[in-house]
């Protein structure tokens, strides 16, 4: 069965190889293309798609965020890109990315890596999943407020004082803070603390 496959790329050289490709192998189609995030948007409801092809640096890309957001459809992504597996490619993972494959790849690669993320396998290299375990990066979960809040917790302050230094009621900051603690699985302030020295969180 040939699986569908919707390609967000700018590179026409990419895109024109994987359709040509697409041509000639009866296990993989191009289901549609686009050269941007809001391309991708426009075209992906039009399309019935069993794998989405992201290349992670098309204009509209917002990192997490956007990854977040295309997931929530339930295709599963993969990251075909020029980047190295690094934190920030990581950072994607966390956000619903199932799999990532370089462009240095060959197509049977890419082949398999469509098949098997269609399958509900994930494909990222051994690497990319170590640092994928590791725990969010406070600006990757954190909404501008709570990472102002954040930021002056992390220095030492009181949750009090970081609401005077801020401008709001303590009982918002409080609010903020007993979000900060859900989403980062923290305990108390001396995790908070902790949790911003293993990131180098500078404040």
């Amino acid at each position: 069965m040939s699986v569908r496959v919707f390609v967000v790329d700018d590179h026409p050289i990419i895109v024109q190889g994987l359709q040509r490709y697409a041509e000639l192998d009866e296990d993989l189609t191009i289901a549609g293309t686009a050269s941007s995030i809001e391309g991708c948007r426009a075209a992906f409801d039009r399309s019935r798609i069993d794998v989405l092809s992201l290349d992670v640096q098309v204009t509209g890309m917002k990192g997490p965020s956007t990854v977040a957001e295309l997931s929530a459809t339930g295709v599963p992504i993969l990251l075909f890109t020029l980047l190295e597996p690094d934190e920030a490619v990581a950072a994607l993972v966390r956000a619903g990315a199932r799999g990532y494959l370089a462009k240095s790849s060959g197509m049977d690669a890419y082949v398999r890596a469509v098949r098997a993320l269609h399958a509900g396998d994930d494909v990222l290299p051994d690497e990319l999943r170590r640092i994928s375990a590791h725990p969010p990066a406070p600006d990757e979960v954190l909404t501008g407020r709570e990472l102002e809040l954040f930021r002056q917790l992390a220095q030492g302050d009181s949750i009090k004082e970081a609401a005077f230094t801020l401008g709001v009621s303590p009982s918002t900051a409080y609010s903020h803070y007993n979000r900060i603690r859900a989403k980062l699985d923290l305990r108390d302030l001396s995790g908070l603390v902790r949790y911003a020295s293993t990131w180098n969180f500078e404040p």
